[in-house]
């Protein structure tokens, strides 16, 4: 029986971890194109932390089983600069109910987490000023560097025989068949399956088959900060959701993001590369310091400009395009796609397969045409705050 040819667009965390899902079957040749280099997109540059910490029953499952995996292979192959962390999520007390429920809900999926007042957080972080604050606390949560992790599973691919073309633009789709004809620089191919994981870039590629979904892509910046903290550096990543911050700790400085989103500073990634904003750098710096004791003293040692892709509710699209029969897209992971590649690839793997669905209510959850009813999500206080909405 020949076996089916599926073409993947995107070698990130998303096209690489679907992709090795496909090949390990057996059942279909696979293809991976990437425009640059396997890495070069959103999974490069995000921070590499993995947490469980989310309010929707959905995002904790994909993340706990998500986060099991990847730690499996960080025991396994200790090449992945791997370090538990943990995660302290702050919130002012008026929002004590709130955090006590969302703990509650990650306890129901066993996943170990404890609410916090401000003398418990305190003992895990005494650099916090948290007089007026309560945590929720995500044990288990770690850095991971997420460059090597793709270098991993770009091996792997490649151990499963799937084939990687790096420096490869898509130019053109067109249907043939009930398959598909796409233009590239390295000439025509053709195949039964196509699949779009090109996060950011997923409308570009949509639109050559007149096709578009919900999601816009968003500028953010990262700041890189040396903090002059005690002999142990700064220990706990943070999500203060008081003063709209991350911070995930890494060994000499810490990467410190907003968590507010302004839907007004789109772009389009095909055209702009998007710029680092010097501005941003005294900015996150005061709003850090209202938290951190002593933070206002720190140097500043690097940022960049980035962007991340985001859906209408702020949860990601892993689904089948039903208006495109044999088309796939997984988009819009707001900043989250790198800590839930271990699932996403099983539930792609299972959907363009054709196979019995291993976690079927996630597949229900995530898919696109959601956002045909009215029922989508407007409390999005686990990931962002949003501006011009």
């Amino acid at each position: 029986m020949k076996k089916e040819k599926i073409i993947i667009i995107g070698a990130g965390s998303t096209g690489l971890s679907t992709a090795l899902e496909i090949a390990k079957t057996g059942k279909a040749k696979v293809i991976v194109l990437e425009q640059s280099f396997v890495g070069s997109g959103q999974t490069g540059q995000c921070c590499g932390f993995v947490r469980n910490f989310y309010n929707e029953k959905e995002m904790t499952v994909s993340s706990h089983y998500s986060m099991k995996k990847i730690k499996d292979l960080c025991k396994k192959h200790k090449i992945f600069d791997y370090k538990k962390l943990g995660l302290l999520v702050l919130q002012s007390r008026k929002n004590t109910k709130e955090i006590k429920q969302n703990v509650e809900l990650l306890k129901s999926q066993n996943i170990k987490a404890r609410f916090l007042k401000s003398k418990s957080i305190r003992r895990i972080n005494p650099y916090l000023e948290v007089n007026n604050s309560v945590a929720g606390y995500d044990k288990d949560a770690f850095y991971v560097n997420p460059q090597l992790i793709v270098d991993y599973l770009k091996k792997e691919c490649e151990k499963y025989r799937v084939v990687i073309h790096e420096n490869t633009k898509v130019r053109s789709i067109s249907r043939k068949g009930s398959g598909f004809l796409l233009k590239t620089g390295r000439g025509e191919m053709g195949c039964d399956k196509l699949f779009n994981a090109t996060a950011g870039y997923t409308n570009s590629i949509n639109k050559m088959l007149d096709f578009e979904l919900p999601v816009k892509s968003i500028r953010i910046n990262n700041v890189f900060y040396r903090l002059p903290l005690g002999p142990n550096n700064y220990l706990t990543a943070v999500a203060d959701f008081e003063n709209c911050f991350y911070m995930i700790p890494h060994k000499n400085f810490i990467d410190v993001s907003s968590m507010t989103l302004d839907l007004k500073n789109q772009i389009n990634p095909d055209k702009q590369k998007p710029k680092f904003d010097e501005a941003t750098i005294n900015k996150m710096l005061a709003i850090v310091a209202k938290r951190i004791k002593g933070a206002e003293k720190s140097a500043t040692i690097g940022g960049f400009g980035s962007y991340i892709d985001v859906t209408a509710d702020y949860y990601p699209i892993i689904s089948a395009i039903d208006e495109i029969p044999n088309y796939y897209c997984a988009s819009g992971f707001s900043g989250t796609g790198f800590k839930h590649f271990p699932m996403i690839g099983k539930i792609m793997s299972e959907i363009i397969l054709g196979l019995t669905l291993s976690f079927p209510d996630l597949v229900k959850f995530f898919r696109y045409d959601r956002f045909k009813s009215n029922k989508l999500r407007r409390n999005v206080s686990d990931s962002y705050f949003i501006e011009n909405n």
